[in-house]
């Protein structure tokens, strides 16, 4: 019996500088729930475009997307998608200055009726699982790369997604922290049966991966034929 996907996408477009450069050209790639999955190949092969086109944070000119079990059409299916079903971690943790650790947390959560206190609650209980409670009155500049990664991972699943998106979610750490931050992905991923997609120039994390799907020249492939092409 074929395995339920979490993603599904055929022939994936995508082009920038008036045509010139073809970030995506057909690419189709299906992701099994539950699996982890990493997306490599060198700079420029297409991985940050392919990953922001599954998170629908980059439009494609053609294409199709099916994602937890749904087809968004529009920016507001999207961004409706990324509040329930899709945890983004970047390279940079993009967390806001001016706000503390559970607040950058907290504005995770969106209008989703819950009380300031059970807000509180739940960004408290987030950092937590990351290993980040006693940073969570810290505002990002008084804390380390690592740390504030930790905190960017902690505001990903703040509304319980089912799959976690991350690009290049180690690339601006030291191997230290680097090595604490995989261990914390794969551990969400073994503890909470998450989908895990991350893209990477890191062969040890690319191979802690059931498998790999390998970008070259806007195309892809897995390399594990294991895993649904």
């Amino acid at each position: 019996m074929r395995e339920a996907l979490a993603i599904s996408a055929r022939g994936l477009r995508c082009t920038f500088r008036q045509g010139q450069v073809r970030a995506l050209d057909g690419v189709d790639i299906d992701v099994p729930a539950g699996a982890a999955v990493a997306i490599t190949g060198p700079s420029g092969s297409g991985k940050t475009t392919l990953i922001h086109a599954l998170a629908g944070l980059q439009p494609v000119e053609a294409g199709d997307i099916d994602i937890a079990g749904g087809t968004p059409e529009t920016a507001q299916d999207w961004t409706a998608l990324r509040r329930s079903q899709i945890g983004m971690v970047f390279q940079e943790d993009w967390l806001l200055p001016a706000l503390t650790a559970a607040q950058n947390v907290e504005i995770a959560l969106g209008e989703n009726g819950l009380s300031a206190a059970e807000r509180r609650q739940r960004a408290l209980a987030l950092l937590a699982r990351v290993n980040a409670s006693d940073f969570a009155d810290y505002r990002p500049a008084g804390l380390s790369g690592g740390e504030r990664q930790r905190i960017a991972v902690a505001r990903s699943l703040a509304n319980s997604p089912a799959i976690l998106m991350a690009d290049e979610p180690t690339g601006e750490l030291d191997s230290a922290n680097a090595e604490r931050i995989i261990d914390l992905l794969f551990g969400l991923h073994a503890a909470e049966g998450l989908t895990l997609l991350i893209v990477t120039h890191d062969a040890d994390l690319a191979a802690r991966c059931q498998a790999q799907f390998v970008m070259r020249d806007g195309r892809g492939a897995y390399v594990d034929a294991g895993v649904p092409a």
